[in-house]
């Protein structure tokens, strides 16, 4: 073995593998280095410092050999940043993993999972350990708590006897659930994987809750969620049944964060909830992952290679034969087809009143318009002012509106043609009853607006947002407390939400206050559904189901009213209790139109000169089809362009392979231009 002057080599083998974080593409492989006598204790899983091309770089040591796997002769390691483990070989496996399904690179998935050293967080968790392990024999010889007759503590048997029923109603409700905690963390048979569609009286709290309560003494847990406000709602329901787990918070410091791997990492926390960031947490004896809402595009990672979180845990259920659950409150196209394929099974609830389970849900059909009269065919129609002023009798009230803002969408009353700013093309807004149009992005102020396309003056409002709604609600209802949650007001804590109270909230900002809400209206149904986008009935509906888990059970009074055209088969599907018909139909036309998730997708951005480059040069797989590239509006990038390519699933690792071929070869030729390509993008289409 050769290597380079000026150190002494260690005594046993002398080689290490590293692999390198955030190298280059063509550069994603395992290195070889010698390792000094000053880093002999360099093992399998630890970071280092070592140079490439005059630059140093961290890396993670492999293996350790005897012999190199080059004739070259090899520099040694320049430092050995810690002696911990801070990655196990299943975790590099997961990596590589992901790494392969996203055509993305080992160092980039290395990155995302394994967070910054923070030194003083390290030797403050280390003081911590030791006083742990000193503490031990202490506690084994202290005496334990009082016990009462029956065996158990004086205190807390009837709350522990009561907290386990209610665990025993939740588990038993879902046919096979309690099957899967059962079998979590097995090793022999198949692993555990299913779905669940939750009726709307069961928080999913409460019964991610319940499974964690009865896994199998030391055996860990990861729960991850796509907002921090759902990890909070966890972590109080966890902290209430005295559950210890650990959170990792998308707002934490690099310190906070630092010392809470290396706690997970030890064992002292196996219960871990978090959201996107917290699916590569190291949890010792994984045995049972939770997904919440997995169809959420805030599970999307930003970062290359942009993984989806549910592709993580996937990966990480096969490499661990951890039993993987999907919590949603309606059914997502991917989960339908990985059902439809075997990978995992939809759990159906056993048979209840539909009163005992779920609000009543009434949509504004023609029958009731026609009754009101010219009312019935307004935003806010007399039904809808009902359903609030009952419902204030019994507590809060949730009016959901799609946009937030006073108008955020205006059109030509004429024409219909959306006004759009002369200067830089963005929307014009209306932003108070007294001000003019308005550009979001440049702030010009537009007093004599004429369309471009029939030259009128006169404009309608497309979309009344939440601020407009709540200047309606209060000159309507002006006793009542009002709450407006999202946009421009943020989010609105749980416990801020005053009894009584009328809430207007965009999707994915309502607050969730105790006892729920005694009714709920949405609000512009339509316009929800006329997203530009390939899946806005599907998100739609996994909005307002969302919005719809909020609300009290028929039973204890409460009703929501679905304001939109009652016959589009998007609000059919919510009044229609557990009906399979709008899913079928939704896939039945993706697979008519070779649209995900019956195709796998890819996307290419970047400069013009780089897409059309990368394609040419590309060796795609046989069958591929490709759309563009297309140059990108002036709006978003002038010099931009974009293709889309397609293929079955059945061969997605052919593309995917390709893909990382292409770009490894792009960077290893120093092609100029920036080049981003994303697999499964959610706004594809």
């Amino acid at each position: 073995m050769r290597t380079t002057a000026g150190f002494d080599l260690a005594e046993h083998e002398p080689v290490a593998r590293v692999q390198l974080i955030g190298a280059l593409p063509h550069l994603d492989r395992p290195f070889d280095y010698a390792v000094p006598a000053d880093a002999a204790a360099a093992g399998p899983g630890m970071r280092v410092k070592v140079r490439l091309a005059g630059r140093e770089m961290d890396g993670i040591v492999l293996e350790r050999t005897d012999t190199p796997a080059t004739d070259r002769p090899l520099g040694p390691i320049a430092r050995l940043v810690s002696e911990d483990v801070v990655i196990s070989p299943t975790m590099l496996r997961v990596c590589a993993e992901v790494a392969e399904r996203c055509a993305g690179t080992l160092g980039d998935v290395l990155r995302l999972a394994i967070p910054p050293r923070h030194a003083r967080a390290e030797k403050a968790d280390r003081t911590a350990e030791q006083a742990e392990q000193e503490d031990v024999p202490a506690a084994d010889e202290a005496d334990g708590p009082e016990e009462s007759d029956e065996g158990g503590t004086a205190e807390g048997v009837e709350g522990a006897g009561e907290a386990g029923e209610d665990d025993a109603r939740i588990i038993g409700r879902y046919i096979g659930l309690q099957a899967l905690v059962d079998r979590a963390g097995s090793a022999e048979g198949p692993v555990p994987r299913a779905g669940i569609v939750l009726e709307p009286a069961d928080a999913w709290t409460q019964v991610t809750a319940a499974a964690i309560s009865r896994l199998a003494p030391g055996r860990g847990a990861l729960v991850v969620a796509p907002d921090m406000r759902d990890v909070d709602r966890l972590h109080r329901v966890l902290e209430a049944r005295g559950i210890p787990h650990e959170v990792l918070g998308s707002a934490d410091g690099p310190e906070k964060r630092y010392r809470a791997f290396r706690r997970i990492l030890r064992g002292a926390s196996r219960i871990v909830i978090g959201s996107r960031s917290a699916a590569f947490a190291p949890v010792r004896d994984l045995a049972l992952i939770v997904c919440w809402d997995a169809a959420d595009d805030l599970l999307v990672e930003p970062r290359a290679p942009y993984p989806h979180t549910r592709t993580v845990l996937q990966c990480r259920s096969h490499e661990e034969r951890a039993a993987l659950l999907l919590l949603s409150t309606s059914c997502s196209t991917t989960e339908a087809m990985l059902a439809g394929q075997g990978y995992l099974r939809l759990l159906e609830p056993a048979g209840a009143p539909l009163n005992a389970v779920r609000p009543r849900i009434v949509a504004m059909d023609d029958h009731l318009r026609e009754r009101e009269g010219p009312s019935g065919r307004s935003r806010l129609p007399q039904a809808a002012m009902r359903v609030i002023r009952e419902g204030l009798g019994r507590g809060s009230v949730l009016v959901q509106v799609p946009r937030s803002g006073y108008v955020p969408a205006i059109a030509c009353t004429f024409c219909g043609t959306r006004c759009l700013c002369p200067t830089c093309s963005a929307p014009l807004t209306l932003r108070s009853r007294d001000h003019g149009l308005q550009c979001t992005v440049c702030g010009r102020v537009e007093d004599g607006y004429r369309c471009p396309e029939c030259h009128r003056t006169g404009v309608r409002a497309v979309v009344i947002g939440s601020t407009r709604t709540a200047e309606e609600l209060r000159r309507a209802f002006p006793e009542a407390p009002l709450v407006v949650a999202g946009g421009a007001h943020g989010p609105v804590p749980d416990d801020a939400v005053p009894e009584g109270a009328i809430v207007v909230a965009t999707p994915g900002a309502e607050p969730a206050p105790e006892g729920d809400y005694a009714a709920a209206v949405l609000l512009d149904c339509d316009a929800m559904l006329a997203r530009a986008s390939f899946d806005a009935d599907v998100e739609a509906v996994r909005r307002w189901t969302n919005a719809i888990a909020l609300v009290r059970t028929a039973r204890d009074g409460g009703e929501v009213l679905v304001v939109g055209t009652a016959t589009l088969p998007a609000i059919r599907d919510l009044v229609a209790h557990r009906s399979r018909v709008f899913l079928d139909r939704v896939l039945e036309d993706r697979r008519q139109l070779d649209l995900p998730p019956f195709r796998r997708i890819a996307e290419v951005t970047g400069d013009r000169a780089a897409v059309r480059t990368f394609l040419e040069e590309t060796d795609l797989p046989d069958g591929t089809s490709v759309f563009g590239p297309v140059d990108l509006e002036e709006g978003a990038d002038a010099r931009g362009a974009r293709a889309v390519l397609r293929l079955e699933p059945q061969r997605s690792r052919e593309l995917t392979e390709a893909l990382r071929a292409g770009v490894a070869a792009r960077s290893a030729r120093k092609r100029p231009g920036s080049l981003r390509v994303r697999l499964d993008p959610p706004d594809v289409f």
